[in-house]
């Protein structure tokens, strides 16, 4: 039975059925002990409603419910699916440099999408340090748009946290 565990103890006298949901980061768990529910049928009936009630309310609410959510991996600048990069380019015998965000994100199994953000050239550090702020700070927006949309709240809890615990 899918989340739902028998737990026979003599050495604790602890007999019931323990249900475990775990969903994007969030757990939950109860134990419907014999004694309480009157036997052992009635506590597994229980347990049953219980994890039906919480499974059938996290599936209403997540979009893309039976697909795994993929946050990516992290970057190495600290950002799942964000990464920087400086790329060096010619152009009419000249070479410069391109300082650049990669977005990666997967609106549907098997397809992968990017989107590229330029970090504009700046004449002083101070200057590019706010324009590498500004466009990262865009990039982070937009792929937390695009999460959203594809996981719906299964990523706004993902989000929340991941920012309670300081990540």
């Amino acid at each position: 039975m899918k989340n739902i565990t028998r737990i026979d103890q003599d050495s604790k006298n602890t007999y019931g059925w323990f249900v475990r949901i775990r969903r994007d980061g969030k757990q939950m768990s109860k134990f419907f002990s014999d004694g309480k529910y009157g036997g052992r049928d009635a506590a597994l009936e229980e347990a049953i409603k219980y994890r039906d009630k919480h499974l059938d309310e996290w599936n209403r609410l997540a979009k893309n419910a039976e697909r795994p959510m993929h946050t990516g991996t992290k970057s190495n600048i600290g950002h799942n699916g964000i990464s920087y990069s400086i790329k060096k380019k010619k152009k009419n015998g000249r070479v410069y440099t391109e300082h650049v965000f990669s977005v990666c994100y997967s609106p549907e199994k098997g397809v992968n999408k990017n989107k590229t953000f330029y970090i504009p050239k700046a004449k002083t550090k101070p200057e590019f340090k706010k324009n590498y702020e500004l466009k990262l700070k865009e990039a982070i927006e937009f792929r937390d748009k695009m999460m959203h949309k594809i996981y719906g709240l299964r990523y706004v809890n993902y989000k929340m946290k991941k920012s309670e615990s300081g990540k």
